[in-house]
């Protein structure tokens, strides 16, 4: 190992503390980074917070030069993705890669994330996933003259590099689409009327006076809408429930829609403001300002640009147009709110049944992210 470059596992509350604020000093001087909050991070390097832990074994490394930290990553262990594709059983994550532009601690902590995961039996390593294919997941490929979504990675180009050079290699690409408002033509509302003008379909808000039910019906369109998608695993309870109350306050009935099908649940499609508009004035804490930051942007002077987190259709109601159709809706209503934008993402490269009706509306790749493979 290069003189004074030592890799080791963050266990110690003071490591795991180092290990957050790392990112703050490596991304000075990048305009597009934004800064996640460091309660949330806390939680969610916290066994007891975070429920991903209850399944899943979990260990963070540090690369430090003397004393100075200069990378880290997080080598993971998921038992249920083994048990949901059986197939895959040798394949083990890594995740939360940052790492200066530094060729010898890159490779030393990839190589730590590889060397723990080969002694639980994984003969694969994937990521980067932070921490499930549920969570914010991939690496920034294409696109960085832009910030990130809500729930969307941010890295420095080099990092691709640096991945290539360990011998990490594409095994998927997700795409991030865009709609303007400026560009939004009248093409999806001649759509949308036709598949409402049979009278078998029915478009309503999300109702959250019926949160616990309309959140039952999230979790089976989900599981069953997704469920061939490469890298699927279903939410478990504590992860939905840990989703849906950071999400909940972000929700605007305007932009959140269930459809219907001869009255039945058939489609879901959520967007919400794009927070990330906020948390870049909070800079990472909620005090002493960070909160009426947030608030503000949020609620008062309001997001330019919103993201689809969810857009699914039951199986047995596919090819009926729910998906134009919510799609429709949802701009439809975001542009008097004063969105000027729309990201719809993230969408695996291959999923021609979401990227096919999204050429109507003239939508426009802006990001792609890639998620590696590596032979251990």
């Amino acid at each position: 190992m290069a003189a004074g470059l030592t890799i080791e596992p963050a266990r110690a509350p003071g490591d795991i503390e180092q290990y957050i604020r790392f990112p703050f000093s490596l991304y000075r001087g990048y305009a597009h980074w934004v800064p996640p909050l460091m309660m949330e991070r806390r939680d969610f390097l916290n066994p007891r917070k975070n429920p991903v832990y209850e399944y899943a074994e979990i260990q963070p490394f540090l690369a430090r030069r003397g004393a100075t930290v200069v990378g880290t990553v997080t080598a993971l262990k998921n038992r249920r993705y083994c048990e949901f594709h059986p197939a895959e059983r040798q394949v083990g994550f890594f995740g939360l890669y940052e790492c200066e532009r530094d060729a010898d601690a890159s490779r030393a902590l990839l190589t730590a994330a590889g060397d723990w995961l080969k002694t639980r039996g994984s003969s694969v390593m994937r990521g980067p996933t932070n921490f499930t294919t549920n969570d914010v997941l991939g690496l920034l490929i294409d696109g960085f003259d832009d910030d990130p979504a809500i729930l969307m990675p941010y890295n420095p180009p080099y990092y691709a590099e640096q991945f290539e050079a360990f011998g990490l290699r594409k095994v998927k690409d997700l795409y991030a689409l865009e709609v303007k408002a400026a560009d939004y033509k009248g093409e999806l509302e001649r759509l949308a009327q036709k598949v409402l003008s049979g009278g078998r379909v029915k478009v309503r808000p999300v109702d959250l006076s019926r949160w616990h039910e309309e959140l039952a019906f999230v979790r089976r369109c989900y599981n069953e809408a997704w469920a061939n998608n490469w890298g699927f695993v279903p939410w478990t309870d504590r992860e939905l429930a840990a989703l849906a109350k950071e999400l909940k306050p972000l929700i605007d009935r305007r932009l959140a829609f269930v459809g219907e099908v001869d009255g039945q649940p058939a489609a879901i499609s959520i967007a919400v403001p794009d927070a990330n508009e906020a948390l870049k004035l909070a800079r990472g804490s909620l005090f002493p300002l960070g909160l009426l930051k947030i608030l503000w942007r949020v609620k008062v002077a309001g997001c330019k640009r919103m993201r689809v987190l969810a857009l699914g259709v039951l199986p047995q109601y596919r090819r009926l147009g729910l998906d134009g159709l919510l799609i429709q809706r949802t701009i439809q209503n975001g542009i008097p709110l004063g969105y000027q934008r729309a990201e719809v993402g993230w969408i695996l490269e291959d999923n021609e049944a979401m990227l096919q009706p999204l050429t109507h509306i003239d939508a426009h790749r802006t990001k792609t992210y890639r998620v590696y493979d590596r032979a251990l």
